[in-house]
């Protein structure tokens, strides 16, 4: 978990592929791809020298031809080229493409293939053209540590070189924080995944992975994959980090839509690089996106003036809107690739992008069925994301039984809460088997009340019930076993209002809320109508979520549903990629970080706007219009102006929720 002050910031990037500029050496490969990644390159040097880190490390891959290729060594000087403008140390890790492939069963041992495999003479050109193939640095008392993942199961002398060198530094500074660096992840998904071409393979993976958990290794960075993976191994952050250059379009089958975009190679949202954040304890790790962004020569981005920073769920003492995640959030997909080892079995891989966009926008506390505790791969996810500092409230409709029981038994002391659904008039007699169950965990009870016209059946009380509270917890042993309850704010209802009147039902009794914003229609909107309406209350819901540490408020759509009986619009699309309303979450938890009041509402037939005190104030427009048809909003000049969707400042005309801070 991560605690304390930020000591220090570095920044990891991987898999550029840096050409020879006419792109002559590659044969039967996306040209375009290689020589759009030049202009991507320069365009992350520029942000790398706008956000100022100690220093970056390159997981591999740094050019496309391996040595012996025809232009290796212009590819090289083209890089240097690109990088040189870098301002702080930038070290090396080798890539396949740098210093040739791992050896590994399924290769057809063709010549040309032979000659692609690592080897002495390949080492030797690539320290040639770059730096040592494994080494280590220091920097403020914490040890980084550089690998070569190509020779390790190699059988070449430098392996046992390397393995003898790096447990004897590894011992020599047992205690230090440490963080290691290789261009292979030692597995994807599981530790005990089926050997494939993107992974470590036996006895390679179980030595690296022993290391880790012997020396209590913090943080351990790949790349090769050009996608984002994330595992915990043991007290071992694991990281593969995306390309800034092209995605590896064949895990587009983590996707449950068509790819586009050269069959997903260019889906630019998952192009990016890493910004890690080193705190007294822990670190964390931010993913930028570049969106495929490129700076031709001589080209330069302009500065944007007071850029929000960034935001994690993790983030110590964070506070702010919760997700409930209704549709599946750790997927898994057997990812068909017919070449190499991989197509000979099924390489099945779980989806983190869900996790990367819950950590983008700063979310920590998470809704889920109680079935997801009982599943042993989601439920194993779960304890390692508390471990982490998620709140994972798991909900079941009465009293669960069999295998859920167990695991709400055995496994429940992961969870901030169980929640419990099921109808108000029965609350009296669950309270005895509620308190069975729960053990340590604390219980949220949410009144059911089923009847076609309640929309908010399956989400509590309504919002100014203080009187249900009163008598809920006035009978015999509820207060020893409720210790929250769940209310709903429907999708017609203002955010804001309903949550003060929510703060008002508990007030003086002990209890807290957990609130659940719904943005499903019960009846058609217009699309841009639709659109506008759930912005707006994604703005509000999230300001209402900063005001009160006595309330988790759960926005109820973080993927869209488009195919069911009720719509509802979501924060990101099915491939996970941030819509405009993951922009206001993240924006919002960025510009407010240390929460705000909840002052004076105001609307009129242009929109709304809320009093934040000293915090600002948000916009809502119901339209585009001035900012003058609003009389909540100050004069343009004054405080500082963001469109939440973009984290710009807004146009003349307000075309979205709008967040003005003082001066």
């Amino acid at each position: 978990m991560v605690t304390g002050q930020r000591l220090f910031t570095f920044a990891v990037i991987a898999d550029t592929h840096v050409t020879e500029a006419e792109a002559v050496a590659i044969s039967g490969f996306d040209i375009d791809t290689i020589k759009l990644g030049a202009a991507r390159s320069r365009y992350v040097v520029d942000r790398l020298n706008s956000l100022k880190p100690d220093f970056v490390v390159h997981l591999g891959d740094i050019v496309h031809p391996v040595p012996g290729s025809p232009a290796y060594e212009d590819s090289a000087t083209r890089f240097h080229g690109l990088y040189e403008d870098l301002d702080c140390p930038l070290y090396l890790v080798a890539g396949n493409h740098d210093i040739g492939e791992k050896a590994f069963p399924g290769q057809s041992r063709s010549p040309q293939e032979a000659r692609a495999t690592v080897s002495d003479d390949k080492i030797a050109a690539y320290e040639s053209q770059f730096q040592t193939h494994y080494y280590s640095f220091e920097h403020q008392d914490c040890l980084f540590v550089i690998i070569n993942g190509m020779i390790v199961n190699s059988g070449l002398p430098c392996e046992e070189a390397q393995r003898q060198w790096l447990e004897a530094l590894l011992e020599d500074n047992q205690g230090r924080r440490i963080f290691m660096f290789s261009h292979y992840p030692p597995y994807l998904s599981r530790a005990d995944e089926t050997q494939h071409y993107d992974a470590t393979d036996e006895p390679g993976r179980s030595w690296l992975l022993g290391l880790f958990e012997r020396y209590a290794v913090e943080a351990y960075y790949a790349g090769h994959v050009h996608n984002f993976f994330f595992n915990r191994h043991g007290s071992t952050n694991c990281y593969v980090l995306p390309s800034p250059t092209f995605l590896r379009h064949d895990y587009h089958e983590l996707f449950r839509v068509a790819p586009e975009m050269k069959q997903g190679r260019h889906d630019g949202a998952k192009l990016g690089y890493a910004v890690v954040d080193v705190h007294d304890q822990g670190h964390l790790n931010h993913v930028v996106r570049t969106y495929g962004r490129g700076l031709e020569v001589g080209e330069t981005m302009p500065a944007t003036e007071n850029p929000l920073p960034s935001v994690h769920g993790l983030k110590p003492n964070h506070q702010g809107a919760g997700l409930y995640l209704r549709q599946p959030w750790c997927d898994s997909a057997d990812i068909p690739t017919p070449w190499g080892l991989d197509a000979f079995r099924r390489k099945r891989i779980r989806n983190d992008y869900p996790l990367m966009a819950l950590w983008e926008m700063g979310v920590r506390d998470l809704r889920v069925p109680l079935d997801d505790l009982a599943d042993p791969e989601t439920g194993a996810r779960m304890a390692d994301l508390a471990a982490l500092g998620h709140r994972f409230t798991a909900y079941s409709y009465g009293l669960p039984k069999g295998a859920t029981a167990e695991a709400l038994k055995t496994k429940g002391g992961i969870l901030a809460a169980w929640e419990v659904i099921a109808p108000i008039t029965s609350a009296v007699d669950l309270l005895a088997p509620m308190a069975a169950l729960k053990g340590s965990t604390p219980i949220v009870f949410n009144a059911h009340r089923a009847s076609v016209e309640a929309f908010s059946s399956s989400h509590g009380l309504q919002a100014d019930e203080h009187g249900a509270v009163e008598a809920l917890l006035a009978q015999d042993g509820a207060r020893e076993v409720i210790d929250g309850l769940v209310f709903g704010v429907a999708w017609q209802e203002a955010p804001a209002p309903a949550i003060t009147a929510i703060r008002h039902s508990i007030e003086g009794l002990g209890v807290k809320a957990a609130v659940h914003v719904q943005f499903a229609h019960r009846k058609p909107l217009g699309q841009d109508e639709t659109e506008r309406h759930d912005a707006n209350r994604i703005a509000e819901a999230v300001v209402s979520a900063l005001t009160s540490d006595q309330m988790t408020v759960y926005l109820d759509n973080f993927t869209g549903i488009d195919r069911g009986y009720f719509f509802s619009s979501g924060l990101v699309d099915r491939l996970y990629n941030p819509l405009a309303g993951a922009c206001i979450v993240r924006h919002l938890h960025a510009a407010l970080p240390e929460g705000c009041d909840l002052g004076d509402l105001g609307e009129n037939d242009q929109g709304r706007w809320v009093d934040l005190g000293p915090g600002g104030v948000l916009l809502l427009p119901a339209s585009d219009c001035d900012p003058a048809a609003l009389p909540g909003a100050p004069p343009r000049d004054a405080g500082r102006w963001i469109d939440l969707a973009s984290g710009e400042a807004p146009p003349a005309r307000l075309t979205g929720p709008t967040l003005v801070l003082p001066n």
